[in-house]
Formats: C-alpha cells, sequence, structure tokens
C-alpha cells in the first residue's frame, strides 16, 4: 500500500464522521462532487536516507490535503474545520504504524490556510505535510 491510500486510510479510520475514502475523501484527485469533499494529493520530497548497500531506510515524501465547502448551507465553514481537525490529527503521527507501515512522523509544513476558491465559488482549504515512513 502506497503512503497515499494508508493516510487515506488513518484520516477515515480517525476521523470518521468527517471522512468516508471514496465517498468525500479521494485519493490524488478532487472531484468536482460532492461540494464538500477533500483529497490527499502526494507531491515529491527529499530523498529517501539510505543505509548498508544504498537501500533506502527512510522515505520523505510529501503530500497536500485539500478540504473544498461549499458556499451554500454547510458554507466555508465545514471545509475550514476538516482541515483543521485533519491538521490536529496527522501532526500528532509519531511512531505509529498505519496500514503496516511504520510512520516516525508526519509534519505539517504550515498551519491550514485558504488555497482557493473553485470555478463553483467553493472555498479550498489546505496544508502541506511531510512524511517520515520506514520501507
Amino acid at each position: 500500500m502506497g503512503m497515499v491510500e494508508e493516510v487515506g486510510s488513518f484520516l477515515g479510520a480517525q476521523l470518521s464522521t468527517r471522512f468516508t475514502l471514496g465517498s468525500n475523501l479521494f485519493l490524488n484527485y478532487l472531484p468536482d462532487e460532492p461540494a464538500t469533499a477533500a483529497a490527499i494529493i502526494e507531491y515529491p520530497g527529499a530523498a529517501p536516507a539510505d543505509v548498508y548497500a544504498r537501500k533506502p531506510a527512510v522515505e520523505m515524501p510529501r503530500f497536500q490535503l485539500v478540504c473544498r465547502s461549499s458556499g451554500d448551507g454547510s458554507g466555508p465553514t465545514v471545509g475550514r474545520d476538516n482541515i483543521d481537525a485533519a491538521f490536529l490529527s496527522l501532526h500528532a503521527v509519531g511512531n505509529q504504524t498505519l496500514s503496516g507501515s511504520t510512520y516516525l512522523s508526519i509534519s505539517a509544513l504550515q498551519s491550514p490556510f485558504l488555497l482557493d476558491r473553485d470555478p463553483r465559488g467553493r472555498v479550498e482549504f489546505a496544508c502541506n505535510f511531510e512524511v517520515m515512513r520506514r520501507r
């Protein structure tokens, strides 16, 4: 299982009232619907730390979590509440096993922020994270 899948499973389990994988939490893309949704999008991080015989011992990928909410009755506060809850849950990960992989840390690179408004006027909040994951 890859890092994005492991983090997605973790968020779905830890914050099940906010995120359901495949329903409103998506991996590496954010579809147009549902209006209130989140995506974990992987992007390059630092080079892996090698050990003997140049075998990667610790990977350090990064990902961005994007939480969107509509401008209708739910308002932008739902997206902000979702990103804040995920930020606190993810940033607390240290020396934990997620879906069989050891995560030395998941560190937020900044506090959650307003990323953009999509073409439909829905707000998108984001936060970037760096992972230290043992192979």
